[in-house]
């Protein structure tokens, strides 16, 4: 049931502040559109050349609630090199954007709400002297990572993920591996950040309920969290359907669960090496299959000039594209990810294990062939092959240096497409894709919390 905003937008005013890359970006966008839609104004604080980024989505969407009450607040910092310098330029990211939100909450004389994700933290405290303000920390890693982390961190107790840990032995992910050696400094300012209103997560509380606890060993207080994901499905119509591109074409001549999905997000740049060694275990799997190619976003913290950036074009194995013409198809740079996923062709994603990506894939019902590269993603493995059991690891963590062979691709994607294992797999994907599609339906569950979300952010 929609809440009747028709006296809200005299009372409240929404600034979204996202860490100013795009997995965590993205999110915090369909966030955004959905509080929009409920005749709220949002103003999106990002650097300009990722709001250009995002006002493009917007093209061809006809004009609504949602589009009329976006806003987008361009913000512009010295372009810088070194990796000292990006330190700079998140301070002066975060001082513009205290700066805006003090013109907000004065000019409109309406409540502020803060929506940023929690990596920001560090960066925005002078949003204590705003009166009438109030903040909640989005965060776009699982509770499964949150939880792993704290535990190791603060040295907690819990025999469940002791056994697991026991099991998988140097498979499971450290802290130091992963995150670096600074997250413990990181809980502690968390701690100690007083503008907590609340928490805000992508993701489905039924499968992550267990680990949401976390959120009260970080905070210390008893701040409400809302599981409000998986956010691309809390618009009823979040993808472009207009144009058509060749890969849903590709799909639409293919079987039932037949092809296999790559890729690798926009934060992973293979090796040449591990491009050819990619591309044979895709052919010799003989299997259907489409691999999106695509070097690293360039355009990050320190590239603010919205630049092509270096060409870095990988070049493919000599007759690759023709050998597997006509069941495997190679699209370079962008893809439509979730149209895909959604595609009954499609029977399995050989991914990063970004969160982003396994939510889409989970709601989709795509079991996943997991290759986890940094950061978050170890930990996504494990949940996703190790608790909710509809997936496969690729290659051995402990071996993250070296090049994953042909052989262990191709040996992965006939286990994923082609065996009984994978089977089971996909089954258990689809029964939790229908567990989430229920929720978030009208009178489900999660669209109960979406609004409860809503209500508080407008009413308290």
């Amino acid at each position: 049931m929609a809440i009747d905003n028709s006296s809200v937008l005299n009372e409240v005013t929404v600034a979204m502040v996202p860490w100013p890359e795009h997995g965590h970006l993205n999110p915090l966008f369909l966030l955004s559109r959905f509080i929009a839609s409920h005749n709220i104004p949002v103003h999106f604080l990002c650097l300009t050349a990722r709001n250009h980024d995002l006002k493009k989505r917007l093209q061809g969407v006809r004009r609504n609630a949602t589009v009329e009450n976006l806003h987008f607040c361009d913000l512009s910092v010295p372009t810088t090199e070194t990796v000292s310098d990006k330190d700079l330029l998140l301070e002066n990211l975060g001082k513009s954007i205290c700066e805006k939100c003090h013109l907000l909450s004065k000019n409109t004389g309406k409540r502020l709400v803060v929506i940023h994700d929690c990596l920001m933290i560090t960066y925005i405290s002078d949003l204590d002297s705003i009166p009438n303000i109030k903040c909640y920390s989005f965060h776009c890693f699982s509770s499964f990572v949150r939880y792993s982390t704290t535990r190791q961190v603060l040295h907690i107790v819990d025999e469940d993920q002791d056994k697991l840990i026991q099991e998988l032995g140097d498979e499971f992910p450290t802290v130091e591996s992963t995150f670096g050696p600074h997250m413990e400094e990181y809980i502690q300012e968390e701690r100690e950040w007083k503008l907590n209103s609340g928490a805000v997560l992508n993701s489905f509380r039924e499968f992550e309920d267990k680990y949401l606890h976390s959120f009260a060993i970080h905070t210390e207080d008893n701040s409400p969290v809302w599981c409000l994901g998986p956010f691309h499905m809390l618009l009823e119509s979040s993808v472009d359907l207009y144009n058509k591109s060749a890969s849903l074409e590709f799909l639409d001549k293919q079987e039932v669960n037949s092809v296999i999905f790559v890729s690798f997000g926009t934060t992973t740049t293979f090796s040449q090496e591990q491009a050819n060694e990619l591309a044979l275990g895709l052919e010799q799997s003989n299997h259907k299959f489409i691999w999106v190619i695509r070097e690293a976003d360039d355009k990050r913290l320190d590239a603010e000039d919205n630049s092509e950036g270096k060409d870095g074009k990988v070049v493919l194995p000599e007759g690759f594209e023709e050998r597997v013409e006509g069941r495997g198809m190679v699209v370079r740079n962008w893809a439509p990810q979730l149209e895909i996923l959604g595609h009954r062709s499609t029977g399995g994603f050989m991914s990063h294990c970004g969160w982003n990506s396994c939510l889409e894939s989970i709601s989709m019902g795509v079991p996943i062939a997991s290759w986890p590269v940094h950061v978050d993603q170890p930990y996504n493995r494990v949940f996703i092959t190790n608790v909710l059991k509809i997936g496969i690891s690729v290659w051995k963590w402990s071996r993250r240096e070296e090049t994953v062979p042909a052989a262990a691709i191709e040996k992965a994607v006939k286990t994923l497409m082609g065996t009984p294992e994978g089977e089971e797999m996909r089954q258990r994907a689809v029964e939790l894709s229908n567990k989430i599609k229920n929720s978030v339906s009208h009178g489900g569950l999660a669209r109960k919390e979406m609004e409860s979300f809503i209500s508080n952010i407008t009413n308290n």
